[in-house]
């Protein structure tokens, strides 16, 4: 297996490394198609991203990590496909994670509106109404189905989003995923879950790897779906500040950096044994004109991703999302993907 490792290693490094960012403007970039899109594409990098919150009939709680990144060689066209999973289990305090790969000597056409892969269980969608994801993460094993119950949310009014030194991405989500399914502990029984899953899709010829950032998801109980990304350069300057707010039954609006604040709140961090990255860990959004002031803290802290195939590694958490007079009003992730050993800006 370690030469295999190696020369896997090598395409994701050159994958990776090789591509000129997109221009900007995004001259020549066809707009974007739903469902169509769904499907995989030829560009350098892509991911299927999803987010889950569950919850079982006796008050057991866990949240789910789940992404699966292509990643295209552009000479050659062969990709490899890596898949990545993060579970918490609330009750018991505890996060777990995997990592499984796969190559191929091309992207798979994929059906219309739709993707389908195996890697280490389904990972599958179709017409961006139908997800089901299945799979295995030390020792607990699950199976859900999931169904959108909105429109997606497409950032930067058209989905094409400018990354800065990272190059140009198309960026939509799916913010409101029924799920349902089995989960089942390590020794244990399988146990139905039902819960809120949020989706993102992104992809382009860009170098992620250019740019950190801050990332959250938030749904509110009463029906409203919130993205916030800060991004930053390699010496912490601000490349961009944007956040989708889409409220039930309203017009999708894009925030930008004078509209919001996002920042952490007080000294609450927790440093990764693994990278040596201080994560703070209580996050505050704030947008006066649109009457939010919302709190975000994870269900557990040490919720870091570690990527021995990607080199990269991220804090990734489910949140419990609190209004300005501490009373729950909603659920999130919180996503820092920073330099490995960062202490914090």
């Amino acid at each position: 297996m370690r030469p295999l490792l190696a020369a896997l290693l090598a395409l994701t490094a050159v994958a990776c490394a090789s591509p000129t960012p997109t221009p900007t403007p995004p001259h020549g970039l066809p707009p974007l198609a739903l469902p169509a899109d769904e499907a995989p594409h030829a560009f350098a990098t892509e991911w299927w991203y999803f987010n889950v919150h569950l919850a079982g009939p006796e008050g057991e709680r866990f949240t789910l990590h789940d992404v699966l990144f292509q990643v295209r060689e552009p000479a050659s066209g062969r990709a490899l496909y890596v898949r990545q999973q993060g579970l918490t289990d609330a009750g018991a305090g505890t996060h777990v994670e995997g990592e499984r790969l796969r190559s191929a000597e091309a992207v798979p056409a994929g059906p219309a509106g739709g993707f389908a892969f195996d890697v280490g269980g389904a990972f599958t969608g179709a017409d961006g109404e139908r997800f089901r994801l299945a799979g295995t993460v030390d020792g607990y094993a699950y199976d859900l189905a999931l169904r959108s119950q909105a429109p997606a949310l497409v950032h930067d009014a058209d989905g094409l989003v400018d990354s800065g030194p990272a190059g140009i991405t198309y960026y939509y989500s799916r913010p409101r995923l029924a799920v349902s399914g089995t989960l089942t502990p390590p020794g244990g029984a399988p146990v139905r879950v039902a819960g809120l899953g949020w989706y993102d899709k992104q992809w382009g010829d860009f170098v992620p790897v250019a740019v950190a950032w801050d990332w959250a998801s938030v749904q509110l109980d009463d029906g409203t779906d919130l993205m916030v990304s800060v991004l930053w350069d390699g010496e912490w300057g601000l490349v961009d500040a944007y956040a989708t707010l889409r409220r039930t039954g309203a017009q999708t609006l894009r925030l930008g950096r004078g509209d919001f604040t996002f920042a952490p709140v007080g000294a609450d961090a927790w440093e990764s044994p693994q990278t040596g990255t201080r994560y703070p860990t209580r996050w505050r959004f704030t947008a006066p004109a649109h009457g939010l002031d919302l709190t975000l803290t994870p269900v557990v802290v040490a919720s870091e991703t570690s990527s021995a195939v990607l080199g990269v590694a991220y804090w990734e958490a489910g949140v419990d999302v609190r209004d300005g007079r501490g009373e729950r009003v909603g659920q999130g992730f919180v996503e820092l993907s920073w330099p490995r050993g960062t202490a914090g800006r």
